[in-house]
This record gives C-alpha cells, sequence and structure tokens, in this order.
C-alpha cells in the first residue's frame, strides 16, 4: 500500500471509532439506529448518483453488478445490527474489537482463494492482530480461557465479523468490475463515491422492507426519533467507507486494507473510556501492542 492510502484508511479509522461511540450510545435497536443512518447517507449523495448514473448511462452497469451491491448490503445490514445489539451487552472495549479485527484472517483466507498472495510476515501481522483483540476484551490474564468469551454480547460481535467478511470481498470486487465500466468517463475515485452511495441505497431499502414486511412499524417509529445522532452517524460512515472505497481503488489485495482499518481499535478504546468511561486494564495496552504491531508486519514489504 502506498502512503496515500495508508494516510485515508487511518482518517477512516479515527472517524469509524467515532460513530461506534454514538451507536453505543444510541444502542436501544439496532435496526433502527442502521435505518436512520443509512437514509441520512443516501438523500446526501442520491444527487451525485443521479449524476454519475446519467453521465455514464442508465443502463451501463451490469445486473452481475446490482446483485452484488445487493449482497453487500445485506451483508452491511449484518453487520450494522450485529454490531449495536452487541452493545446492548458489552463494552464499545469488548465487542469493537472482536467484531473489527476478526475478519482479518477471514478476509485474508478469501483473498488467497481469490488469487492474491500474502507474505508470512503479513499472516503473522494477521495474527498478532487478531490475538491482541482476544486479549483486548478481558479484564485479567486469567480470563484468558473459552469461558471467558461465552456471552452474549461477543456473540452478536461474531455476526457482526461475519457481515464485515462479506462486504469487505464483495466490495472490492464490485468496484473492480464499475471502474472498468465507467473508466473512459470518471477516473476510479469518482466511481468510488458513486458505489458508497449506492451501497448506502442497499442497506436503507432492505432494512425498511423488512421491517414492513414483518410488521416491525416501531422499529420505524424509533428510526424517526433517533433520527438525529443516527443522521450525524450516517454522514460519518458515509465519510469513513468512502475514503475506505478510495484505499481500495489504490490497492490490489483487500486483506491489507481489512487489516489496516484495525487501528481504529486503538481509536475505540480511548474514546470509550473518554467518553463512555469504561476502563483500562493491563490486557486491554497489552492488546492494543498486539494489534500495532501486527498491523506493522503486515504492512510490511
Amino acid at each position: 500500500m502506498d502512503f496515500f492510502a495508508i494516510t485515508l484508511v487511518v482518517i477512516s479509522a479515527v472517524l469509524h471509532a467515532g460513530w461506534n461511540i454514538l451507536g453505543k450510545s444510541n444502542s436501544g435497536s439496532g435496526l433502527a439506529f442502521t435505518m436512520a443512518a443509512s437514509f441520512a447517507a443516501c438523500f446526501l449523495l442520491t444527487p451525485y448518483l443521479l449524476w454519475f448514473l446519467a453521465s455514464i448511462g442508465w443502463s451501463a452497469l451490469p445486473e452481475q453488478f446490482w446483485l452484488m451491491l445487493l449482497a453487500s448490503g445485506i451483508a452491511q445490514i449484518v453487520y450494522l445490527v450485529g454490531l449495536i445489539v452487541a452493545y446492548k451487552h458489552a463494552d464499545v472495549g469488548v465487542v469493537y474489537p472482536i467484531a473489527r479485527a476478526l475478519p482479518v484472517m477471514m478476509v485474508g483466507a478469501i483473498s488467497l482463494t481469490l488469487g492474491h498472495t500474502l507474505t508470512p510476515y503479513q499472516w503473522i501481522g494477521f495474527f498478532f492482530i487478531t490475538f491482541g483483540c482476544m486479549l483486548v476484551p478481558l479484564t485479567q490474564f486469567s480470563q484468558v480461557k473459552l469461558k471467558s468469551y461465552a456471552n452474549i454480547g461477543v456473540f452478536w460481535a461474531l455476526i457482526a465479523a461475519v457481515g464485515t467478511t462479506g462486504y469487505s470481498i464483495v466490495d472490492k470486487e464490485a468496484l473492480n468490475l464499475l471502474t472498468e465500466v465507467a473508466n473512459q468517463t470518471f477516473s476510479d475515485q469518482y466511481s468510488a463515491i458513486f458505489y458508497l452511495g449506492a451501497q448506502f441505497w442497499a442497506i436503507a431499502v432492505p432494512s425498511l422492507i423488512w421491517c414492513l414486511i414483518s410488521g416491525k412499524f416501531q422499529e420505524v417509529v424509533t428510526a424517526w426519533h433517533i433520527r438525529r445522532n443516527a443522521s450525524i452517524a450516517g454522514v460519518m460512515m458515509a465519510a469513513t467507507y468512502g475514503l475506505v472505497l478510495f484505499s481500495m481503488t489504490m490497492t490490489d489485495n483487500v486483506s491489507l486494507v481489512v487489516a489496516l482499518r484495525q487501528i481504529s481499535i486503538v481509536f475505540g478504546l480511548l474514546m470509550g473510556i473518554w467518553f463512555l468511561r469504561e476502563k483500562w486494564y493491563l490486557t486491554r495496552g497489552l492488546g492494543v501492542l498486539a494489534i500495532v504491531s501486527g498491523i506493522i508486519l503486515a504492512l510490511s514489504p
């Protein structure tokens, strides 16, 4: 990864940790928060979407792209709902590291099947990141045992991790297809912004349809009631993932982007302590050290 791509991902990590603090503060309903935040980003980016499609042609994008976009949106819903529900049962310092870092190994493995190569240093770095994230939720070293992770908060964090793995892989492939179609008209960065806006529609609309079909009308009402904070989070989400998509256009191997994004765990822990008065433990400090060391190894040549 070049220096500019690394800088974009680090900035996105700060924003990502910030909207997770807002998610923790509004953890009453994961689905409602997801809807409100997503629709805010949709309305912000829709004029750009219309302009982009009018420029390349309304029928220029193949059906395969729209199917991948839908799959990405569903994976994003799984991630967001899993994350917010997990926050109802555990600290940000517990949920956030597990949800964000476990996909590192998952995406690395899938990247191999897609033909990408990873060096031994990168695999060691991925291991350190994952190990650090498993250490961060603990308050003392004697808790390093399976039952320490056997709780409902960690379960939903794992669900969120599966969602992250899904959309990270799909987004890279969909973005490749999009840039191939649009590169005669727009640069890859313009295409990344279009994909960002389209993805939020792929999150918001299925969420709303699910609420209407399943009779969860209260979720829609709740989404309206929390629209202010959720909208702020939605704008932060758009800025966060927009920077990540930009970096994806500069990097062939998406697993490196996913690994670097885990620096947000450090920011998330610090914000949880400063804003939510969560506690700091030696285990969390060593976990952070392992994560940072792993990121350095993963990005080494």
